[in-house]
C-alpha cells in the first residue's frame, strides 16, 4: 500500500472511532478545497445536514466550525499548522458553546446519559459510585470536550493532509514554523495551577475553571514535548529504546515528562539549543 494508503486508513480509523461530526468535517474540508468548486458549496451543505441528522446541533457546529476555519485560512495565504491550530481552538469553543446552548442535542443529551449509567452499571458498580463518576465527569466535561474537539481536528487535519499529498496536492506552505507556544498559554497554565494549590480559599466556580484550563493544557504543551523529543531523537537515536521503554511502562510519567518539557521550552527553546550542539559536534 504505497503512496501513503496506509496513513490515510490508519488516521481514517481513527477519524471514525472520534465521532460523525469529524468525519463531516473532512469530507467538507476535501469538498471546499477541491479544485474544482462547482458541486463544491452544494455538497458541503448537504454533508453538513446529514451531520445535523446523525449528530444533532452541537455536532453539526463542530463540523462547520472545523472546516471553515481550515477553509478560511488555507484560502488566505495562511500555513497549513497555524490553520489547524485556529481551527482547533475555534473548534473547542463550538463544542462548549453548543453544549452549553443545548444541552439536549450534545453529549449531555438524556440518552447519552442513561446510555452512560446503564453501562457502568452492567460493569458492576453501584448507585453510588456511578453518582460519584458523572459528578467528576460533568465537573471535568468543559476540558474533556475540548480536547475531544481539538483531537478531531487534528485526526481530520491529517487526513486532509494525507489524501491532498496522494493527489499530488502539498499543504504544507513554506511559511509554516515548528509548533511553539508562546507566553501567554504559558502564564494561563501557571495561574490555572496556582488557583489549583490556593484549594478551597477560592470560588467553586474559579476552581472548576482552573482545573479544567489545567487539564486541556496538558495536550498543546505534551505536544510540544514531543516536538522537542523528536529533534533529540533525530541527533541521538540511541536514546530511542530507552524512550520507548519509559513511554509503554510509565507512561504518566512520560505524559508528565512531556508536559514539563513543553512548558519549559517557553523559556529555553529547547530545539534551538539541540541545533547549536550539533552544529558543535559537526564542527
Amino acid at each position: 500500500m504505497g503512496n501513503g494508503l496506509f496513513g490515510i486508513i490508519a488516521v481514517g480509523i481513527i477519524l471514525v472511532l472520534m465521532g460523525v461530526p469529524f468525519v463531516g468535517m473532512t469530507i467538507m474540508t476535501m469538498m471546499m478545497l477541491a479544485p474544482d468548486t462547482r458541486f463544491g458549496l452544494p455538497m458541503t451543505l448537504v454533508t453538513l445536514f446529514i451531520v445535523f441528522l446523525i449528530s444533532d446541533f452541537t455536532g453539526a457546529l463542530i463540523s462547520a466550525t472545523g472546516a471553515g476555519f481550515i477553509v478560511g485560512f488555507i484560502r488566505s495565504g495562511r500555513g497549513f499548522r497555524c490553520s489547524v491550530v485556529a481551527a482547533s481552538a475555534a473548534t473547542a469553543l463550538a463544542s462548549l458553546f453548543g453544549t452549553l446552548l443545548l444541552p439536549e442535542q450534545s453529549l449531555l443529551s438524556g440518552e447519552n446519559i442513561a446510555t452512560l449509567m446503564h453501562f457502568y452499571h452492567s460493569a458492576g458498580m453501584s448507585s453510588s459510585e456511578i453518582l460519584f463518576v458523572m459528578d467528576v465527569l460533568l465537573y471535568v466535561l468543559p476540558s474533556l470536550l475540548a480536547l475531544w474537539a481539538v483531537g478531531g481536528v487534528i485526526v481530520s487535519a491529517a487526513t486532509v493532509k494525507l489524501m491532498n499529498r496522494r493527489k499530488g496536492i502539498e499543504l504544507e506552505l513554506p511559511g509554516d514554523q515548528s509548533m511553539r507556544l508562546g507566553l501567554i498559554p504559558a502564564w494561563i497554565l501557571i495561574a490555572a495551577l496556582a488557583v489549583n494549590l490556593a484549594g478551597s480559599s477560592l470560588p467553586p466556580f474559579l476552581q472548576q475553571a482552573a482545573v479544567n484550563i489545567s487539564i486541556f493544557m496538558i495536550l498543546p504543551y505534551a505536544a510540544v514535548g514531543l516536538t522537542v523529543f523528536r529533534k533529540a531523537l533525530s541527533l541521538y537515536p540511541q536514546g530511542l529504546i530507552l524512550t520507548v521503554f519509559v513511554g509503554v511502562v510509565f507512561p504518566p510519567i512520560a505524559i508528565g515528562v512531556l508536559v514539563i518539557i513543553g512548558i519549559l521550552d517557553t523559556w529555553f527553546d529547547f530545539r534551538a539549543r539541540l541545533k547549536r550542539i550539533d552544529e558543535r559536534k559537526n564542527q
